[in-house]
């Protein structure tokens, strides 16, 4: 007795239809349009976060010095003199408007500067809800890296054209470590959207990082 044949065919594993295909196709389409909205909700919610260190420190030091008459670091008080608020800085000219005092390669304040004390006294006034008591030569930073309030002359050593750029300016806010795009978004929201031109002014792009992005204070 002969055995049933078998069809060659049946051993054929079914290839996709072109539907199928096009379904598919949908699918990582709608994952990758998912994953890039997502990736720019996080760059903008990281843009705005910058932006709004700019207008808390901007406010604060005005703050500051509309009921202390001076800059925070730039005060010339010693301890005790108005409660709350530690003593001036030994490193810089205290009183003239300016707050004195470099940042090293490593990106921290100058011990015992102006630039140093400065968000210590705005914390210390209540002007600063936080600051990063950990490291006294680095007390406000983003997710990247420093940031400080330096003096005009400062900002320029690091951000070459700054000075220039803003004229007016007596003292800078400066980020660390911006990724570029990053910075780019930043000066859409504060200035005229080019990291490398306008008042707010960034280092050259290198491998994907602004060194320092400086904007008047």
């Amino acid at each position: 007795m002969r055995s049933p044949t078998i069809s060659a065919r049946s051993g054929h594993q079914r290839g996709f239809t072109l539907a199928e295909l096009a379904i598919v196709i949908t699918i990582l389409g709608l994952l990758l349009v998912g994953v890039l909205k997502g990736q720019s909700l996080i760059g903008g919610a990281r843009a705005k976060d910058v932006v709004a260190i700019v207008g808390d420190l901007r406010t604060a030091t005005a703050s500051f010095k509309d009921r202390y008459k001076y800059l925070p670091g730039d005060w010339p008080f010693s301890a005790g003199e108005i409660s709350g608020v530690t003593a001036g800085a030994s490193v810089g000219t205290a009183g003239n408007g300016i707050v004195e005092g470099v940042i090293s390669a490593a990106g921290k304040a100058e011990a015992d500067s102006e630039v140093a004390l400065l968000p210590w006294q705005l914390y210390s006034a209540g002007y600063l809800s936080k600051i990063n008591r950990s490291d006294p030569l680095n007390l406000i930073a983003t997710s990247f890296g420093p940031v400080h309030v330096v003096s005009k002359a400062t900002a320029e050593t690091l951000v070459s054209g700054f000075a220039a750029a803003n004229p007016a300016a007596r003292n800078a806010i400066i980020f660390s470590a911006l990724p570029c795009e990053l910075a780019g978004e930043v000066d859409a929201s504060i200035d005229d959207g080019n990291a490398a031109s306008g008042r707010a002014l960034g280092a050259a792009c290198t491998s994907g990082t602004i060194t320092w992005y400086a904007v008047a204070l």
